[in-house]
């Protein structure tokens, strides 16, 4: 190996590492954050020390209270059936579209490729007042279906179906109608068992959608029975004071579940996002 080689890795290994403490050190903090005393936890930080990775007096009031007060285990099971329920339908949804536009030649479907593109490329802030108004005219505020059925339609999960099927092999598709074959049945018997990859990718994405929504629920959601996890953490946010041992506690919880999917799916995750589908 020569030496501008050697150089060349060793500043990439070096920006890496960098680039692993500016993740890793906060997380390090807040774990330690979460099991101190609230009036504690800013002593050893300014100026820094190296003992602010350590708990200073170790507590579990923090997670106490979370699961007390602030009703956090019920809150993380609502928060995980909205997950699950937005997978199973918005998963079909985006299934079906992505192929339809792939696939069938109609009227509009440009159009409609267009919209499905729009709807990922704009931020929801741009849509969330339109939004919020719809929900008032259907009288969907502080109701299920106004927090869980506008998540359903996700652009990007529809566009990653539409770039799979887009190569998808016709040979197949074709020897199945000869064969007399209808499309419900094409659909879960031949398409659904080849775009595993896809579909766990495009699960993740709609899960992680949901879970970490704090914006939406916030704006149509008040009422504490709609509480999803991102909104009851900021709760530890009050303007008199702020809870911070809570706010690192439940921030740490909410990271958990997602880490726990991703990492042994990550696989799938980047397939998804990297590949358009499979090749002939």
């Amino acid at each position: 190996m020569n030496k501008p080689t050697r150089l060349k890795k060793s500043f990439i290994y070096s920006m890496l590492f960098l680039l692993l403490l500016i993740i890793v050190v906060p997380l390090l903090w807040a774990f330690s954050a979460s099991f101190t005393p609230n009036d504690v936890i800013f002593k050893n930080v300014a100026p820094f020390s190296i003992k602010a990775f350590i708990p200073s007096g170790i507590t579990f009031d923090a997670y106490a209270r979370l699961f007390t007060y602030r009703d956090f285990g019920k809150v993380l099971l609502t928060t995980l059936l909205l997950s699950l329920g937005t997978i199973a339908i918005g998963g079909v949804m985006a299934f079906s579209a992505g192929f339809a536009l792939a696939r069938f030649d109609f009227f509009g479907k440009r159009l409609l490729n267009l919209l499905v593109l729009f709807t990922f490329m704009v931020p929801v802030e741009v849509i969330i007042i339109p939004q919020y108004i719809m929900m008032l005219r259907l009288n969907w505020v502080n109701t299920w279906q106004g927090l869980f059925i506008p998540g359903l339609a996700n652009g990007l999960v529809i566009f990653l179906y539409k770039q799979f099927f887009m190569e998808f092999p016709q040979g197949l598709l074709e020897a199945a109608r000869i064969d007399g074959a209808r499309w419900p049945r094409i659909l879960v018997g031949i398409v659904a068992p080849l775009t595993v990859p896809v579909s766990i990718g495009a699960a993740l994405i709609l899960f992680l959608s949901v879970w970490n929504n704090y914006f939406w629920p916030l704006v149509v959601a008040t009422k504490p029975q709609f509480r999803v996890v991102q909104v009851a953490i900021s709760l530890a946010i009050q303007e008199q004071q702020t809870f911070w041992n809570e706010l690192f506690a439940g921030a740490l919880i909410a990271a958990i579940v997602p880490v726990l999917l991703i990492l042994p799916l990550q696989k799938y995750y980047i397939e998804s996002i990297a590949s358009s589908g499979i090749k002939e």
